[in-house]
């Protein structure tokens, strides 16, 4: 029973370090992101896109791995829910990376509500001068009717 225990608080601390490590993967490529942003690079807004997607998926496995392992403790007779001297340690680094993506992404939102709004303005432009550029329909009829002598 007490190897079961320490087995399971082993695999628990490996699952949240894994988080951990996942979650700055995640915060690292949104920096990234954000000079791709700033820079208009549409290229590097999409890798960024894709590769975050990923990190996601990731985590949202990761978080499926760690519920499960939590549930399996709670099963088990006299298992506490520290999981150890690291957990003050993971508790604070989880605090620090939730704050900083939290931060990156209203960051994140921002930039792209300020370049959908540039988008916004760019397409009224174009829409504005499409009649300019388009062939009117008194032009349209007069080219689409048989001359007279041909």
């Amino acid at each position: 029973m007490k190897d079961e225990l320490d087995n399971s608080v082993s695999e628990l601390g490996t699952l949240l370090g894994q988080r951990l490590e996942l979650v700055g993967t995640l915060a690292s490529s949104l920096e990234a992101s954000r000079l791709a942003l700033g820079r208009n690079d549409a290229e590097a807004i999409a890798r960024g896109a894709a590769h975050q997607a990923a990190l996601c998926r990731q985590w949202s496995c990761l978080e499926d791995q760690l519920r499960a392992e939590a549930a399996w403790r709670r099963a088990l007779p006299g298992a506490s829910p520290a999981i150890g001297s690291q957990s003050a340690q993971l508790v604070q680094e989880w605090a620090t990376l939730s704050a900083r993506i939290r931060y990156l992404t209203r960051v994140h939102w921002s930039l792209l509500r300020h370049m959908q709004r540039s988008l916004g303005i760019l397409q009224r432009m174009v829409d504005s001068c499409a009649p300019t550029y388009t062939p009117s329909r008194a032009m349209e009829s007069c080219e689409a009717r048989p001359r007279a002598g041909g």
